[in-house]
């Protein structure tokens, strides 16, 4: 009986990951390397929301082994929406009057040490969706980061109180 049920646990695991692999949702990816583009006008392609990182990750004042920098662009912010599940499924949009509290939180999100090549599961289980004032949206998950092929893991400060209440609204479907 634990047999078969380990076997269903690890299957859902590998089905979860499987569907979160380079899946084409329309919501292009953070690219680490440029500063914001302006929307196009084309109708036919999304405009995108690109970051500005470092190629060479800052250190982390409390940790010298530690590296840190800003992940998320906070400015402009038109909506927040929260993803589990890989980033799929059902999503919960952040409500307004919570804004400003997951915009501070977002704001403490910085490169940590570097992530193995085989992350572990449930890895960027929680994505964070922006979309800002000109349209532009990305899509990142909350626990790595990768900058020049190179993956690290993310740390950030404590979620707000609002955040399991807003991420109790997601499903898979």
């Amino acid at each position: 009986m634990m047999k078969r049920i380990l076997a269903i646990f690890l299957c859902s695991i590998l089905l979860f990951c499987f569907t979160a692999c380079d899946k084409n949702t329309g919501v292009q990816s953070v690219d680490t390397t440029t500063q914001p583009t302006e929307p196009t006008t084309e109708a036919t392609e999304p405009p995108t929301q690109q970051t500005e990182l470092p190629t060479e990750p800052v250190p982390n004042e409390n940790n010298t082994d530690s590296q840190t920098s800003a992940i998320f662009n906070t400015k402009n912010v038109k909506r927040i929406t929260l993803y589990a599940f890989y980033g799929e499924g059902k999503s919960s949009d952040v409500p307004a009057e919570n804004l400003d509290e997951i915009i501070a939180w977002l704001n403490s999100f910085a490169i940590d040490e570097e992530a193995p090549e085989i992350l572990p599961p449930g890895t960027n289980t929680i994505y964070v969706e922006i979309e800002y004032s000109d349209g532009t949206v990305i899509k990142q998950g909350t626990d790595t980061i990768t900058i020049d092929e190179v993956t690290f893991y993310l740390i950030h400060d404590a979620a707000p109180d609002c955040y399991k209440e807003i991420l109790s609204k997601v499903s898979i479907n």
